[in-house]
C-alpha cells in the first residue's frame, strides 16, 4: 500500500467494465479498521500484460491506494485494510490501470465510484439502494447520498439481530423503508442534475425509472416550479409505494401476532 498520489495523464483511458472487479466488504470487530477483499479479471480488457493496476478506497477527503502488482501478474493484498479510511460511512473504490512502457504514468483504462457487493446485488444488475452496515453511533439508520454516488441505506450494525432478521421484519419495513424513501425522492426534486456520467446513469435517474416501472409515476419533479407541488409528487410517491408494499398490512399481522 502507497499513499503517495501520483499525477498521471489520463487522455484516451478506457472505461473498464463493472464486471471485471467485485469487492466484498469483510466482517471486523468494532474497533477494527474496515476490511475488504477484491476480485479482478483484466485478462481481455485489452491492456498490456505489464500495465500497473492500483486500487484506490475512498471517503470524503480521506483515501488510500493499494498497488495490485500488473495484468497478467496481479499481486492483490489481501485483505484491503482500510485504516486510513474514514470508518463512518460507505467506502467507495475506484480501479486504475496505468502504463509502464509506451508512456509511463498514463492511465490507460478506470472504473470510476465502485461500490462493494450488496446483498441485494444479482449477476449484472446493481440495487438500486445498497445497504451498508455500519457502526454509526447512536443513530438506527440514515441515507446517505455522496455527490454523484447512488443514495445508500446505512443501518448501526450494533443492533444485535443479523441484517436479513431485521429487514425482514415487517415493523422495521415498515418504518424504515417509507422513511428512507421520502429522503431519496426529496433530494431527487430538488436535484439539477441530470443524464449521465461517464460511469453510467445518475441515480436521479435510475429512481426515476423505478418511479416509472414500479410506481407508474411518469413526471419528473425536478421540471416542477414550485415547492408545493414537488412536494405533493413526493407524498404521492411514498403513498403509492406503501401501498404496494401492504406495510400497514404486514405491520398488523406482525403486531397481532406478538
Amino acid at each position: 500500500m502507497s499513499s503517495v498520489r501520483r499525477r498521471i495523464n489520463s487522455t484516451g483511458r478506457k472505461r473498464i467494465g463493472r464486471g471485471c472487479i467485485e469487492i466484498d466488504m469483510l466482517e471486523c470487530d468494532a474497533d477494527e479498521p474496515l476490511k475488504a477483499r477484491v476480485f479482478l479479471n483484466l485478462q481481455d480488457q485489452g491492456f498490456p500484460g505489464d500495465a500497473l493496476v492500483a486500487i484506490e478506497a475512498y471517503r470524503r477527503s480521506s483515501a488510500m491506494r493499494f498497488d495490485c502488482g500488473t495484468v497478467n501478474a496481479l499481486n492483490i493484498p489481501d485483505p484491503l485494510i482500510l485504516s486510513e479510511v474514514d470508518q463512518d460511512g460507505s467506502v467507495l473504490f475506484r480501479l486504475k490501470v496505468i502504463d509502464r512502457s509506451v508512456e509511463p504514468g498514463k492511465l490507460l483504462g478506470s472504473a470510476e465510484s465502485i461500490r462493494p457487493k450488496d446483498d441485494g446485488d444479482s449477476k449484472g444488475r446493481r440495487s438500486l439502494l445498497p445497504i451498508d452496515w455500519l457502526d454509526i453511533g447512536d443513530d438506527v439508520w440514515k441515507v446517505e447520498i455522496e455527490h454523484g454516488d447512488r443514495p445508500t441505506l446505512i443501518i448501526n450494525y450494533r443492533i444485535s439481530a443479523s441484517s436479513r432478521i431485521f429487514l425482514s421484519n415487517p415493523i422495521a419495513q415498515g418504518v424504515l423503508f417509507p422513511a428512507a424513501l421520502r429522503f431519496i425522492l426529496q433530494e431527487l426534486a430538488s436535484s439539477s442534475d441530470t443524464g449521465e456520467s461517464e460511469d453510467g446513469p445518475k441515480w436521479e435517474e435510475e429512481w426515476l425509472e423505478y418511479c416509472r416501472a414500479e410506481l407508474g409515476i411518469h413526471d419528473d419533479p425536478r421540471n416542477l416550479a414550485e415547492e408545493s407541488e414537488k412536494k405533493n409528487w413526493v407524498d404521492y410517491a411514498v403513498k403509492k409505494f406503501c401501498k404496494k408494499k401492504s406495510f400497514i398490512d404486514g405491520m398488523d399481522r406482525s403486531l397481532k401476532g406478538a
